[in-house]
C-alpha cells in the first residue's frame, strides 16, 4: 500500500491556498489605500495649519470681506512655514501642489482655511 496524496487532495490544497492568497491580498490593498488616504488628510491638515500661522503673521494681507485670498504652498515654503520637500502626493509620490483659500466668515468673526489641489 502506497502512502501519499491523491491528485484531488493536492488540487483542494492548491485551491484553498489560492483563496487565502486572494483574501490576504485584498486586505493588504485595503490597508495600503486607507494609509494613503490618512497620509493625504494629514498633509492637508499640515498645510492648512501652516496657512493659519502665515495668516497670523500676515493679517494685514487678508481680506475682511467675502473675497478669498489664495495662498499657495510655494509661498508657505518660501516664507518658512512649511517644508515643501516633505509634501508628496501619497498616490504617485509627486509634489503636492495647490493653494489654501482663506475667507473671512462674518458670522463667526474668523477666517476659514481650505486647501485646494492643483496640477503642478
Amino acid at each position: 500500500m502506497k502512502r501519499g496524496f491523491t491528485l484531488i487532495e493536492l488540487l483542494v490544497v492548491i485551491v484553498l491556498l489560492g483563496v487565502i492568497a486572494v483574501m490576504v491580498t485584498t486586505s493588504v490593498i485595503g490597508i495600503l489605500n486607507d494609509s494613503r488616504s490618512s497620509l493625504s488628510n494629514t498633509q492637508i491638515d499640515t498645510i492648512e495649519n501652516a496657512a493659519e500661522q502665515w495668516g497670523t503673521v500676515n493679517a494685514d494681507k487678508l481680506p475682511l470681506d467675502d473675497s478669498a485670498y489664495k495662498l499657495d504652498v510655494k509661498t508657505l515654503s518660501d516664507d518658512g512655514f512649511i517644508d515643501s520637500s516633505d509634501l508628496k502626493d501619497p498616490g504617485d509620490n509627486s509634489d503636492l501642489c495647490g493653494y489654501v483659500e482663506i475667507k473671512y466668515d462674518n458670522s463667526k468673526n474668523q477666517y476659514k482655511y481650505k486647501f485646494v489641489r492643483e496640477d503642478c
